[in-house]
């Protein structure tokens, strides 16, 4: 019995010793001293928190805010879980030649909203102000900030947090708020001026007349434009400040194998499901907002060279009619005729090969007759019927149009004679043949000769029957 409790006491006092060994050498690394002058991975870190400000004694406490008071939770740094977590820092430190910290540190917001930092009911009161921190780009016109407003906002599912915004994002400051951080969640997939993207959550209206003086000359014969008018009319902001938003939208999605490298398709699968992604990456802390999205930009741009960028805001797909054509879809016709070209992926460069322009003076690449040549052995009978096709397809076209024209002019004489049932039957049938002919002609029916006659022909049929429908139900005496 004596012997057995000798065996206890001996072990109780290894276990004690163990422990206060852990104690003493967790303590020991936890100065903020030991972080930036004993740890070389830590130097960069050491060095951008002296040059913050809080590494400055504050003026009520004295104190300065050290390392363990923010990555380490109020509260978590006595317990056992925190002593063993810093000692496998620092057996991390010790096991590893790297330079730099490779694993992102983490803050918990009860580490920032202590009474001695920033108490939440001040916090969430205080004003910033923007022009502080960024005079060049933002003059007169941006409200405040304001923490109340986004302390407790969700944006499909990210709960936001002090380090949602509050990030190691440069290498002279320990942290700092990047301002691409709120265009991101201001404007990406949100909808032009509405919701957390409406100017005036951001902007202040401007009240100064847009114009020094009436184009006349007489200040007093009209009133001026102003923002406030344009804002009451609903003008899109777009239509003047299109250039100040540009990003793309995309997802890093080849970025995900490098944080699950055994990333199965059922995972990647769940990519979409923005709740979920925002839950695991943004709110556990365990990924930065441009790991895994573009940055979008929110700034003044020449005008005009973004409108010109920007074709599809004015230009719909413009080469929409000419896809469909190549690739035998489109029209209210069900089968497919792909062109010749298009099941070999011969693309719009291997034939349009000159230089020319187009009808208002624009450098374009043009069609080329020798292109044609060229791939059929130099058979320049291939050149001639190419002439030949364009001939045929503009002679048929003219012809169809010319149905068009009848048919349209026959249901404008119909309205109102004939019963509602068949005028409408037979306007869906004009707009039938128009949709069958705008592919074929829109779409240039060289690019796929068979197709395009086949749908002029069809349009030609819709026209016809569109007309002997209305002469059928038209009443005796005409339309008189």
């Amino acid at each position: 019995m004596k012997k057995r409790l000798i065996v206890v006491a001996v072990f109780v006092v290894f276990v004690a010793g163990v422990v206060g060994m852990v104690i003493s050498a967790e303590h020991y690394a936890g100065r903020t001293e030991f972080c930036g002058m004993q740890c070389h991975i830590m130097k960069p870190n050491f060095t951008t928190w002296k040059k913050d400000k809080h590494s400055q004694p504050n003026k009520e406490t004295g104190k300065r805010v050290e390392c363990i008071d923010c990555h380490y939770a109020p509260g978590e740094k006595p317990t056992l879980k925190a002593k063993f977590r810093g000692l496998g820092q620092l057996f991390s430190y010790l096991a590893t030649g790297d330079k730099e910290v490779r694993r992102r540190a983490t803050v918990n917001d009860l580490s920032c909203l202590t009474a001695e930092c920033h108490p939440k009911e001040k916090l969430l009161g205080k004003e910033i102000d923007y022009k502080k921190f960024y005079p060049t780009e933002y003059k007169g016109t941006i409200k405040p900030f304001l923490h109340k407003t986004h302390f407790e906002k969700t944006i499909e599912g990210q709960q936001l947090r002090c380090a949602s915004c509050h990030v190691h994002n440069d290498r002279e400051k320990h942290f700092d708020v990047p301002k691409e951080s709120c265009f991101l969640c201001h404007f990406r997939a949100a909808k032009e001026n509405e919701g957390r993207a409406k100017c005036t959550v951001c902007h202040e209206i401007p009240t100064k007349a847009m114009e020094a003086k009436n184009a006349d000359g007489d200040k007093g014969a009209r009133k001026p434009i102003t923002h406030e008018v344009l804002e009451k009319n609903k003008v899109a902001c777009n239509s003047c400040h299109l250039e100040i938003l540009t990003g793309a939208l995309a997802l890093k999605t080849d970025l995900c194998f490098e944080c699950h490298h055994d990333a199965s398709p059922e995972l990647m699968a769940k990519i979409g499901n923005k709740k979920l992604m925002h839950e695991e990456h943004v709110s556990k802390q365990t990924a930065r907002c441009f790991q895994c999205h573009e940055p979008i930009a929110h700034k003044k741009e020449s005008y005009l060279d973004a409108a010109i960028k920007n074709c599809a805001a004015c230009h719909p797909e413009p080469h929409f009619f000419t896809k469909a054509l190549l690739v035998g879809e489109g029209g209210r016709v069900r089968e497919v005729y792909p062109s010749l070209m298009h099941e070999f992926g011969t693309n719009c460069l291997g034939c349009h090969q000159q230089d020319g322009r187009d009808d208002k003076g624009n450098k374009v690449k043009q069609g080329s007759l020798k292109a044609c040549s060229e791939c059929h052995h130099k058979d320049k009978r291939y050149e001639k019927m190419t002439v030949q096709w364009s001939q045929d397809l503009d002679a048929f076209l003219a012809e169809v149009q010319g149905y068009e024209a009848e048919a349209l002019a026959a249901l404008e004489q119909a309205r109102g004679v004939v019963p509602k049932k068949v005028f409408a039957r037979v306007d869906a049938k004009v707009k039938a043949g128009q949709e069958n002919l705008r592919v074929a002609h829109a779409g240039g029916g060289i690019h796929n000769k068979k197709f395009a006659m086949l749908l002029m022909d069809l349009a030609l049929q819709s026209f016809e029957e569109a007309v002997w429908d209305l002469e059928e139900h038209t009443p005796k005496g005409g339309t008189e």
